[in-house]
């Protein structure tokens, strides 16, 4: 028996390598699929995802039925064994991973923000639609959603298929589901017997190399970054948040230096807002490295203070032992975002207040 996890980023990385640990499975057993993301070197198994392997517009016109081709890579690179799919969310590729004829089982793994939301809507359970403009009703055929829907088809998607729910929420009473996660709060309405709480080695090499060799005690660090993809919001009520937000810091623990997690891309302090006020304020600040393993700093780092406005890593700060701060509350203005409904989020995670 194999068993497939479908990974995307760093955290899905984390999850399944922390759950292949946890149930003690051999690199023969296991299968990664890496889709969009370079994953670490470790000891399972991991592969190019069918899209990334197969990108090319010459490859999809000529190979036109995908759920044909990707049972075939399936088939490939499991060595036609029968599996177990650990998934995210139900996405493209995971509706036909689930629905392979060799696949004997479905568990989910926490993904990150949509784990923590204590309910749904009917955008959640057709997010990919949703997110790509598609309504529900096609009256202009000269639309792109209807040329996306009608792409699907071709493609060798059927009605059966497409019904299939993007949302774990839908899936919560399928008798031998289990639900891997590092924090309780995640799959939060998931009966907790079926969820597997994850308990991370730190230390596990990977996670000492994945925190890039950092290991802080009793320090503050800060994430940067306005989150304005949530709140829709200019970049000015961060920077007004964050000044208020600092003085609170500066009064309360007179903080000698200050840690920063960049955004991505951003090497340095230059034209950075919190990096100037800092230096404005005579509070030194060292930026940690680009790639760092947030999730991993923290299991390996001691009684911390974690700042930041609307991210999920603020759970795995408090999960993993730390003191987890949102400054949203001292934004000018407060539009209602999908951290609203993220109740135990907000039971961790405390408001930054004066």
């Amino acid at each position: 028996m194999k068993h497939v996890f479908t990974i995307h980023s760093s955290l899905t990385f984390l999850v399944a390598y922390f759950t292949a640990r946890q149930l003690q499975l051999s690199n023969r057993e296991v299968v990664f699929i890496s889709s969009n993301y370079r994953a670490p070197e470790c000891k399972y198994n991991v592969v190019e995802s069918y899209a990334d392997r197969y990108s090319s517009v010459w490859y999809k016109i000529s190979n036109l039925n995908l759920l044909k081709n990707y049972d075939n890579y399936i088939e490939e690179i499991t060595e036609n064994s029968e599996f177990i799919a650990y998934v995210d969310l139900m996405s493209t590729y995971q509706r036909i991973l689930i629905t392979h004829s060799k696949c004997k089982g479905i568990n989910f793994m926490e993904e990150g923000n949509s784990a923590y939301m204590a309910f749904d809507d009917l955008n959640d359970l057709t997010w990919e639609g949703y997110y790509r403009d598609v309504s529900f009703r096609e009256t202009l055929f000269f639309k792109k959603s209807f040329y996306l829907s009608l792409l699907r088809i071709l493609r060798g998607y059927n009605y059966r298929t497409l019904q299939i729910p993007y949302h774990y929420m839908a899936y919560v009473n399928f008798k031998d589901i289990k639900f891997y996660c590092i924090s309780l709060n995640a799959f939060y309405n998931a009966p907790e017997q079926k969820k597997i709480i994850l308990k991370p080695d730190q230390f596990d090499p990977l996670i000492g190399r994945l925190a890039k060799g950092v290991k802080l005690e009793n320090e503050i660090i800060w994430i940067d970054g306005s989150n304005s993809r949530f709140t829709g919001l200019p970049e000015k009520y961060y920077y007004e948040a964050t000044d208020k937000a600092l003085a609170i810091l500066k009064a309360r623990y007179s903080p000698s230096k200050i840690y920063l997690k960049l955004r991505p891309g951003i090497s340095d302090g230059k034209g950075v807002h919190i990096a100037e006020k800092l230096t404005e304020m005579s509070i030194k600040y060292e930026i940690l490295p680009g790639n760092i393993n947030l999730e991993c700093l923290f299991i390996k780092s001691t009684n911390c203070k974690v700042v930041g406005v609307l991210t999920a890593a603020l759970e795995y700060a408090y999960v993993f032992g730390h003191q987890a701060y949102s400054i949203y509350n001292l934004f000018e203005k407060q539009p209602p975002t999908f951290f609203d409904r993220m109740e135990g989020f907000w039971k961790n995670v405390k408001k930054l207040n004066p």
